[in-house]
């Protein structure tokens, strides 16, 4: 069994009185308190698909190469985190099971101006050493979308849906205006939910390009998900 872990929700830093900034994840209209060290946690696996050990040896990197005093241990603050809803994980006998079990049942967010979290992200990987101050162009250039990944943004950016209403509702080639045909056109029976929907849909070879496509576009800071 394989299992996958990523981030949810969006960061932001707000101003105290004092003047300090305090990092907050927005989930689901909730805000939530940050320590550094699950910050640090959350920031490995922010636009990331990850496995247990490559977080693990992310967040060591990071806790190496941060300054002041050390924290509690790993697996606390991935239970906190993981308890609070702010990481999520997939478990599945491959690795595309193991991201639709990931995904599925979360809503997809596409994000308007990527350029600051791209730039976020290259500063990451320099402190890292992953890259030099000279690639910070290659890794800040907006990537081409696929015409696959187009399709999703515009109707992600139109209706509210999970990854698995939008890889159900592309793969029976339903069409959906808005929230109300989601509902019409996916939730046909009364005991049918978000969840069950996830659980009912048996991820198979023709329907690869849209969970690959959305998960490029995460990767890419393109997209980001809230929980429902």
């Amino acid at each position: 069994m394989l299992t996958l872990y990523t981030a949810v929700g969006t960061l932001k830093f707000q101003k105290t009185t004092g003047g300090k900034s305090i990092p907050l994840v927005i989930n689901d209209g909730q805000e939530y308190g940050l320590s550094d060290d699950e910050l640090l946690l959350w920031s490995c696996l922010a636009f990331q698909i990850l496995t247990l050990h490559e977080l693990q040896d992310a967040y060591t990197l990071r806790q190496i190469q941060k300054e002041g005093p050390k924290g509690l241990s790993f697996q606390h603050y991935l239970n906190r985190l993981s308890l609070r809803g702010l990481v999520v994980s997939g478990i599945g006998l491959t690795g595309v099971d193991a991201l639709y079990r990931l995904l599925g049942s979360l809503t997809i967010i596409p994000l308007k101006d990527t350029f600051p979290i791209r730039l976020f992200g290259c500063v990451q990987l320099y402190l890292e050493g992953t890259i030099g101050a000279k690639e910070f162009g290659r890794y800040l250039k907006k990537k081409p979308s696929s015409p696959m990944e187009d399709t999703i943004l515009k109707l992600a950016d139109k209706v509210s849906l999970t990854t698995a209403e939008l890889v159900t509702s592309m793969e029976q080639e339903k069409v959906i205006h808005n929230e109300s045909d989601i509902m019409d056109e996916l939730y046909t029976e009364p005991e049918t939910t978000y969840q069950t929907l996830v659980d009912d849909v048996q991820i198979h070879h023709t329907q690869y390009p849209v969970m690959q496509a959305i998960a490029n576009l995460y990767l890419n800071k393109q997209i980001t998900f809230h929980t429902c």
